[in-house]
Parts: C-alpha cells; structure tokens; sequence
C-alpha cells in the first residue's frame, strides 16, 4: 500500500486559515494613497466613538456623514484652489469616500460633528 503525504493537522489548516483572514483584514484596512481620501482615527471613549478624519481644504457644505449599520460612511468633496494655475502642486482635489467599520452598533440621531482647523470630529453614541 502507497504512504499518503501528510501537510499538517486540521489545526494547522485552521491556524493558516486566521493568519488569511487577519492579513486581509490588515489590507482591507489600507489607507488610499489616491491624496484626496482622509486619514482616520477611531477611538472607544466609553459609551460613545470619536472618529476623527482629516479633511483640510474642505468645506463643511462639501462633507456628508451617513451611518448604515455597522459602517460610518463620509463623503466629500475637495475644490481646487481659484484663481490662476499651479506651477507646483501637491495638493489634490476632487471628490472622496472614506466607510469606517464601527466594532458596535451607534445611535446616529444623537451623533454630533463640527469641523475644527481641516478635522472632522464625529462624536457616535453606542447604542
């Protein structure tokens, strides 16, 4: 009779199988390098997130914050400067998304924002 090649154990099948899903995880959650997406923060203060996102150059009427279930959706838009043309630029403008998975569920309507300096600050109740 032939001998069978073994490759592991059914538990290290399952262990290679985490270590997938935590690298998709850890990719899923790449910040876009596209210049335009904000840079997030979220933060557990208790019974409630904050949520912080760099948004400089974007006005408050440009911005819209949504939640649907377990994700915090905001969208924008960036205007490019006025005036002239850019002999140099780094900036970038144009329109944006940027979904952030919430760990527990939030009470929107009592959600509060304002837009300090070029920063988003979200402030979600946990329901």
């Amino acid at each position: 009779m032939e001998e069978l090649d073994t490759f592991g154990t059914a538990s290290d099948i399952q262990e290679l199988i985490e270590v997938r899903d935590r690298v998709e995880g850890l990719l899923a959650r790449r910040v876009p390098s596209d210049g335009v997406t904000p840079r997030v923060e979220l933060r557990d203060v208790g019974d409630a997130f904050r949520v912080l996102l760099e948004v400089p150059g974007v006005d408050q009427e440009n911005l819209e914050v949504a939640v649907q279930g377990r994700e915090l959706v905001v969208a924008g838009h960036r205007d490019p400067e006025p005036g002239g043309h850019a002999v140099f630029s780094e900036r970038v403008a144009g329109p944006f998304q940027r979904t952030v998975a919430l760990p527990s569920d939030v009470e929107p309507e009592a959600a509060t924002a304002q837009l300090v300096a070029g920063l988003l600050i979200l402030h979600l109740p946990k329901a």
